[in-house]
């Protein structure tokens, strides 16, 4: 290899697509050719590596390093996550770290073999104890994607290892509920802290109180402590004056800056609480949502809520995101309050202010969102968890896979990998669903025009009186005289019972004998009457339990709140 080749090497394993913040030491792989370069503190291996004392780089490494660098920079300039390639960058660093520790060779042609070694080392590790089995699985995993490509002779490193990840999961018996009520009080939480922190409280005295919806209270001092923590301050202090002194005039100073110097970290908290409420009501992930730009945005309606667009005259903007309906207001509230806060001073639409150099693609941990979860003890859910709800939430209710994928932007066999969790209701359903296909016996039960259920065989009940209806599946009120029409012990049996006796009454008030000769009806509509009436007369004396059900449905229909077997036939009847 050439000295012009090496140089090459050395300089040309920086990243020069990536965004970095001010005080953001960049990428660079060029560690990875010094033996112990992997396992240094990356603040100061450079340092090192200037001085010598990290010896020379190895020029066997050379090839592999390189074509490591082509691998993550080519997924960097093809739009993949900055966060990321920084990730892979770490894994890469422990592999590395321990082929240096236990003075494996290291080259392009020994790349396959020193994986193999450290994968043993990872499984001996599982088997102590030390790390997890979905730990080892992991890191191995993320590493094999890089190296595969390059030294894998057409497959996966990962399959020729003995880590597997743990088959255990998480107790799937526990219903899902619990884990809404959770996060329905996180978003109660979210809300709270959006609402308690306008303009006006970020820009007035300190501490700012937010009052939660179970009447605790938080303070926020934006990074000032709270007076009663700080020993200088105390009535016990016996340090000299001119310190308290200092320090009530330092705290007076910081109180009365009312900008964005000493008041960002409570607009931080309101991004965070914003961003995660986005995320929950647009299922986008936290990598794209925190980078989305501001726009003049326009909306149409959609089948659950809106289509988010950036307006632009004339024709229409591609989608943007979507949201519910009931999001559109605090959306818009959230967008008059940044114009305010930030002046169209940033193009982001959550614009976190970072004054120590954190860059800017970074996205935020959460850290103070997190804090006030453990403080007042409620559950916290990152975005992944809150987007994962949104989508097992959406896939409940239209039970449509390939829509629901779509919504989210994954493919379907990703949906129901890593996104679909168990839910007992929606098992519970489809096993009845199953069983009504399958067994004969369930067959016969189908549904009836009246109340109930029927095997759809219509046959008139014995000694049936000349004026009652015929059983003919087609009026309701022949079931009431049908030998194969069955109650239903619920109350929404009870609940529709009730609406057509109203509507039955309803048809008795307004009727008018006809002339003499012809059949009268009247009759057999009082009949009906009269057995609906038994009907609930017997739920209604049989137990507690179904007399709240009569109780409740007689309710109902006082109120015009009516079944919706009979709703729009009692309202064609009453207009």
């Amino acid at each position: 290899m050439t000295e012009k080749m090496c140089n090459s090497y050395l300089t040309d394993l920086s990243f020069s697509t990536a965004i970095y913040g001010r005080l953001v030491t960049p990428m660079d792989l060029k560690i990875l050719l010094y033996k112990g370069g992997a396992a240094e503190n990356y603040r100061t291996v450079f340092n090192k590596i200037a001085s010598g004392k990290l010896g020379k780089p190895l020029k066997e490494r050379f090839e592999l390093i390189h074509a490591i660098h082509e691998e993550m920079n080519a997924s960097l300039i093809a739009g993949g996550s900055q966060q990321t390639v920084k990730s892979n960058f770490s894994f890469i660093r422990i592999f590395i770290g321990y082929i240096d520790q236990s003075n494996f060779e290291l080259s392009i042609h020994s790349g396959m073999a020193a994986y193999r070694e450290w994968a043993d080392h990872l499984y001996a590790r599982v088997l102590r104890k030390e790390i997890t089995a979905n730990t080892a699985y992991t890191i191995a995993a993320k590493v094999s994607n890089i190296l595969s490509p390059i030294c894998g002779n057409g497959q996966s490193l990962l399959v020729t290892t003995r880590l597997l990840p743990s088959l255990t999961h998480k107790n799937s018996s526990a219903p899902d509920k619990q884990d809404l009520n959770h996060i329905s009080a996180l978003c109660h939480l979210l809300m709270d802290i959006t609402n308690g922190l306008g303009v006006e409280s970020i820009y007035g005295p300190l501490p700012v109180e937010i009052v939660l919806s179970n009447g605790s209270v938080l303070h926020e001092w934006s990074k000032l402590r709270k007076a009663d923590d700080v020993k200088s301050l105390s009535s016990h202090y016996k340090g000299g004056k001119w310190v308290t002194k200092s320090v009530i005039a330092t705290r007076s100073s910081h109180e009365n800056d009312r900008s964005l110097r000493t008041r960002y970290p409570l607009t931080n908290l309101r991004l965070e609480a914003e961003l995660l409420i986005f995320i929950s009501q647009t299922g986008m992930n936290l990598a794209e949502a925190h980078q989305i730009k501001i726009a003049q945005f326009s909306y149409k309606s959609s089948i659950d809520g809106y289509q988010v667009r950036e307006y632009k005259n004339r024709r229409k903007g591609e989608v943007l995101f979507e949201i519910f309906s009931e999001y559109r207001n605090h959306f818009e509230r959230y967008l008059n309050w940044r114009k305010k806060i930030f002046n169209n001073t940033s193009d982001l639409l959550f614009p976190f202010i970072r004054y120590f150099g954190r860059a800017l693609d970074t996205p935020p941990s959460f850290d103070r969102i997190k804090n006030i979860c453990k403080t007042i003890d409620v559950p916290y859910y990152g975005p992944q968890q809150l987007r994962k709800t949104r989508i097992n939430w959406m896939l409940r209710k239209s039970r449509d896979p390939d829509l629901t994928a779509e919504q989210a932007a994954h493919t379907k066999e990703v949906l129901h990998r890593i996104y679909e969790e168990a839910n007992h209701q929606v098992f519970k359903a489809e096993i009845i669903q199953f069983w009504k296909k399958t067994d004969p016996t369930l067959q016969q039960i189908g549904p009836a025009p009246g109340p109930g259920i029927c095997d759809g065989i219509p046959t008139a009940i014995p000694r049936m009186p000349p004026e009652a209806p015929n059983p003919d599946c087609i009026h309701p009120g022949g079931c009431l005289f049908c030998q194969n029409h069955r109650d239903i012990d619920s109350q929404d049996y009870v609940w529709s019972t009730a609406s057509m006796k109203h509507l039955t009454g309803a048809i008795l008030s307004g009727y008018r004998p006809i002339e003499k000769g012809v059949p009268d009806t009247g009759n057999h509509i009082e009949m009906v009457l009269e057995i609906l009436s038994a009907k609930l007369k017997w739920f209604e004396s049989s137990n507690e339990r179904r007399k709240k059900w009569v109780s409740e449905a007689q309710e109902r229909c006082a109120e015009n709140s009516f079944h919706p077997h009979w709703q729009y036939l009692i309202e064609s009847l009453e207009t």
